[in-house]
């Protein structure tokens, strides 16, 4: 372990002596042009002064692990250079490998809605993809009940599409759908859940377990780096998509990861308490136990009416606030500095992605390259949102330039 950390320091003492010049250019210009690279650099500094991550252990699903004083303190010098190389803007799709050819014209594909913000986004993406090659992509509506996503999917199905997308729901919920996609022999595509490739699907890959570890990743990290190693938080999340659950998990890991004295609570919701109990449920999450200081969300339809129930409480301002996915009111909260920190989900991004792998099967071109390609994402924080690349109604783009970077990969005009 010595000789690791060691490498660690050796390796990394150029990122984290640009870190402290940028602390100390900064600190003197107190420009707002500069407070993104001020905060992950102040902290930075405090990482070197501060050994509270060495502290005692957490038990149970609040748990962090002891370690040691040395090992406590290179974890948080990681973290405060991981977090400097995700604040900055993706500069593509990521996405490289073109088409064989222009895929035939003339499909029509049905889209299982799903019952958030960001997915309705994520549809539009599908519609417009579709559009740009030729095809027709139709959105057909789905409720928040257990059975309403197979109930869409049928629908779908009753179209006799070419092809049916969906996302978020476990295979186990749609084995009837699938049973009779796959007798019809319509391919259908799943993006944002965990379970693999089975009969009846083409691709599980997109916005899948490791681009969500990602999120919960790089989420996980920055809270380390930037709570001075007392970060007591409250994850609250959706186990029902368990795509999120892996949100969950990853960003426990990353946090006590870099930060052993951190404490975590996961708090479970139902999709039906998005805008109605979850609210109450932070409330009384964070009155249980005063110690919190962050709430953090698997997904940012989650705290929908959150900000009106901690003020009705007098609890604004204990907390702060950050997660994945964030709604248009997170990325306005985060300009007014009410809240902390988000993931950038590309959602319209995954749509036009969807419909690329889409082209490359009926193509028959090879999907593992696109299997395996991640969505472009950042870090946005309160200093960094003003750059940040949004669409016209504020959701978060990532790259401005997916649509000309999606034509030259399917050679099309």
């Amino acid at each position: 372990m010595k000789t690791r950390n060691s490498l660690y320091l050796n390796n990394n003492r150029g990122g984290l002596a640009d870190l402290a010049r940028i602390f100390t250019r900064s600190r003197l210009g107190r420009t707002r042009r500069h407070s993104g690279l001020r905060l992950v650099a102040g902290a930075a500094t405090a990482a070197f002064l501060v050994t509270a991550c060495s502290g005692g252990a957490s038990d149970g699903e609040s748990g962090g692990q002891t370690g040691t004083s040395g090992d406590a303190l290179i974890a948080a010098q990681a973290a405060q250079v991981e977090v400097s190389k995700v604040l900055r803007n993706p500069s593509g799709i990521l996405l490289d490998a073109p088409l064989s050819r222009t895929p035939p014209t003339g499909k029509m594909i049905a889209v299982v809605d799903s019952p958030t913000g960001t997915g309705h986004v994520k549809n539009q993406g599908i519609v417009d993809g579709a559009r740009a090659l030729g095809w027709q992509a139709e959105v057909i509506p789905v409720g928040t009940g257990a059975e309403d996503a197979a109930a869409a999917f049928d629908k779908g199905l009753d179209m006799h599409p070419d092809a049916v997308v969906f996302a978020g729901t476990p295979v186990a919920l749609l084995s009837k759908q699938l049973a009779r996609a796959k007798a019809l022999n319509i391919p259908v595509l799943a993006d944002s859940i965990t379970d693999p490739i089975q009969p009846g699907l083409i691709s599980t890959s997109l916005d899948g377990a490791p681009q969500v570890a990602e999120y919960g990743r790089l989420a996980g990290t920055y809270v380390a780096a930037t709570s001075r190693g007392k970060a007591h938080v409250a994850l609250f999340t959706i186990s029902a998509f368990p795509v999120l659950t892996v949100f969950a998990n990853s960003f426990k890991q990353a946090l006590v990861s870099a930060c052993p004295a951190c404490k975590i609570v996961v708090v479970n919701q139902q999709v039906r308490d998005l805008g109605t109990r979850t609210p109450q449920s932070v409330v009384e999450t964070i009155k249980r136990d005063p110690d919190i200081d962050w709430a953090i969300f698997s997904i940012g339809d989650l705290t929908i009416g959150v900000p009106d129930a901690l003020r009705a409480a007098g609890l604004q301002g204990k907390v702060k606030i950050g997660g994945e996915t964030p709604t248009t009111a997170n990325i306005e909260a985060l300009r007014a500095g009410t809240e902390e920190v988000w993931t950038g989900f590309a959602a319209t991004i995954l749509g036009w992605r969807d419909a690329d792998l889409l082209a490359r099967y009926f193509n028959g071109d090879d999907l593992d390259r696109a299997n395996r390609t991640l969505l472009p994402t950042q870090l946005i924080t309160r200093d960094t949102v003003d750059a940040a690349a949004l669409d016209s109604t504020g959701y978060y783009v990532g790259f401005p330039g997916y649509v000309d970077a999606f034509r030259q990969l399917w050679k099309v005009g």
